[in-house]
């Protein structure tokens, strides 16, 4: 899961998101592309899903959409400031320096719970 360190990132600047329909199950925070609507994962695609978590899933290290959902893209290209990853994309001991897609690690949160990134690309 990414999220936003803080609220005032989504309230100034370019406005970060697309919708798109996933073509296949995804997990939250899987990288890929936007053609036609129709989001398609690619570990080196330069988009993520950044979607809010619902019901008893929320908050897993996993979260899965299935295909046919909508889903909310976010462009790190538009985003000014860091932003938070937990769990998926996330791999076991990550650390400070890492990269992950488009982001770079900053700072590793409580004990390895989750890590504060930057946009590198």
């Amino acid at each position: 899961m990414i999220k936003f360190s803080t609220i005032g990132q989504i309230e100034h600047g370019k406005y970060p998101f697309e919708d798109a329909v996933v073509n296949v199950d995804v997990l939250n925070g899987a990288f890929g592309n936007v053609a036609d609507g129709v989001f398609t994962p690619d570990e080196a695609g330069k988009k993520v899903i950044m979607v809010l978590e619902n019901g008893d899933d929320a908050g897993v290290a996993e979260y899965k959409i299935p295909a046919g959902s909508r889903v909310r893209v976010l462009d790190p290209a538009k985003v000014e400031g860091d932003l938070e990853m937990y769990g998926y994309p996330l791999v076991d001991g990550f650390k400070v320096g890492d990269t992950v897609g488009c982001f770079t690690i900053t700072k590793v949160i409580g004990n390895k719970l989750g890590a504060v990134v930057q946009v590198t690309e």
